[in-house]
């Protein structure tokens, strides 16, 4: 009966272990994941801030929806 028990408790210290581990060590497929997604040849713009009249506009077509 007693060592039935013990057996119990190596088997869930061995358990949370190796739950431990998965959680703590890094990934080895990790490395993959800091590759850019924009991976095209086309040169990327960034976009412009838009005006005051643009941001203006905007508000103004809100408040027509609201």
């Amino acid at each position: 009966m007693i060592a039935s028990n013990v057996l119990d408790w190596i088997v869930a210290l061995l358990v949370c272990w190796a739950s431990l581990t998965a959680i703590f060590e890094p990934s080895r497929d990790a490395s993959q994941c800091d590759v850019p997604y924009a991976t095209s040849s086309v040169p990327q713009v960034p976009l412009a801030a838009p005006t005051q009249a643009e941001i203006a506009a905007m508000i103004r077509d809100m408040k027509l929806h609201d």
